[in-house]
């Protein structure tokens, strides 16, 4: 997955004003969430799953506590989502 920095946001910020598509508040909320969603992202992918594979594959650990982390983190990232408050598709 490619990477998302601080250093990326602003330049995001920077152009999503510069073309008149957001205010600097949207384009703040919009980033921002979009640098949590990417956190989120690797956290289920690089994290939560291959755990997930391990406990099923060794029958060890709380495979329901891992299901949870995983239940968690999309829910984080359905909150960055509606907090972006992107106007519906057309």
């Amino acid at each position: 997955m490619r990477s998302f920095t601080l250093k990326d946001r602003e330049a995001l910020i920077e152009l999503l004003k510069a073309r008149g598509i957001m205010s600097d508040d949207q384009a703040d909320v919009f980033t921002l969430a979009l640098l949590d969603i990417r956190e989120s992202a690797v956290e289920i992918y690089d994290e939560y799953l291959p755990k997930l594979q391990r406990q099923l594959e060794t029958n060890a650990g709380d495979i329901e506590d891992t299901i949870w982390d995983i239940r968690e983190a999309c829910r984080h990232i359905d909150y960055h989502l509606k907090d972006a408050k992107l106007p519906p598709g057309a």
